[in-house]
């Protein structure tokens, strides 16, 4: 008897054909999927709050009104998770006296108040919110509420967005799309220069005797480049990779790369020559940093072009 089309050379068992694609595995890759985008989002949501609490936004949101001293009555610790977001932070009770001799209660969180407290009054002002009451904060001239306020939009951005997890579907393209990918587009370097220009200028602000108006200008830069990466974020989500590398001129890439970096190894010096405190230089050296740092990438994908060329 011929053998049949099913029979292989060499085998007894006919060949089995190709089974179809299971549905239930790709709904529960997807269901994993918006799980892990859930999670990501709290953990976001999480960190906003941790760090709107403990730059202290709030001392700076209203008009002050009364001042008086707080002393703390009990204290107690909490964390790792808990009404002050992430981390380990002090919960106090306080009894506030104000200037004309009256007091009342509050509860104090972030750690605005600590067992030190107890024997050591803290001054705490009354803010007026309009009409939306008042709110008794600490009176902490040094609390960075300018690098809360810079972040405020980044993370409210990035609670949105989400974060893709690596190895949790959808999957990303082959390794070899994701190199030519690297070539051609740099949102995680955009990305990483966005945040990196939000934080340098909002702990900058109001630390600079001259050239007092940078901070803001780096905020802002921060803000457009994180806008930037976000949109090639989510074009890569909508369109995947690109299937062949773009055309780039490796002389004129080389060349914008050296400037780069020339121009941003001269303002990081400039910066640290400048005698300014050290949050101040990290402002001052914000935009230069992302220069050099951009430069030094131009000239690696430089490189790696003349390799494949």
């Amino acid at each position: 008897m011929a053998p049949s089309d099913d029979m292989l050379p060499g085998h007894t068992e006919p060949r089995r054909a190709p089974r179809e694609p299971d549905g239930s595995a790709g709904r529960g890759s997807r269901l994993g999927y918006i799980a892990s985008q859930i999670v990501v989002r709290l953990l976001v949501l999480l960190v906003f709050h941790t760090v709107m609490g403990a730059t202290g936004i709030t001392t700076t949101d209203g008009t002050p009104t009364e001042r008086g001293t707080a002393l703390a009555t009990r204290c107690e610790q909490v964390g790792p998770v808990s009404m002050s977001g992430l981390g380990w932070w002090w919960v106090c009770d306080a009894t506030v006296t104000w200037e004309d001799g009256s007091s009342e209660q509050r509860t104090f969180k972030f750690s605005d108040l600590t067992p030190d407290n107890r024997t050591t009054p803290a001054p705490v002002e009354r803010r007026e919110l309009d009409n939306r009451g008042s709110n008794v904060v600490i009176a902490d001239p040094t609390a960075p509420a300018a690098l809360g306020w810079a972040l405020f939009v980044p993370l409210l951005g990035l609670a949105l967005l989400g974060v893709r997890i690596p190895g949790v579907p959808p999957r990303g393209p082959d390794p070899e799309r994701r190199r030519r990918a690297r070539l051609g587009i740099w949102p995680p370097a955009i990305l990483a220069a966005g945040w990196w220009l939000v934080i340098a200028g909002g702990l900058g602000s109001g630390r600079l005797d001259v050239l007092a108006w940078l901070p803001v200008v780096v905020i802002v830069a921060g803000h457009v480049f994180l806008a930037v990466g976000a949109a090639f974020a989510i074009a890569r989500r909508r369109h995947g990779y690109p299937d062949r590398e773009p055309p780039v001129a490796v002389g004129g890439l080389l060349l914008r790369a050296n400037l780069l970096l020339g121009l941003g190894v001269l303002g990081v010096v400039g910066g640290l020559l400048s005698g300014q405190p050290p949050a101040g230089i990290a402002a001052l050296t914000a935009l230069p940093l992302v220069a050099a740092g951009f430069g030094v990438r131009g000239r690696l994908v430089a490189g790696r072009l003349r390799d494949l060329s």
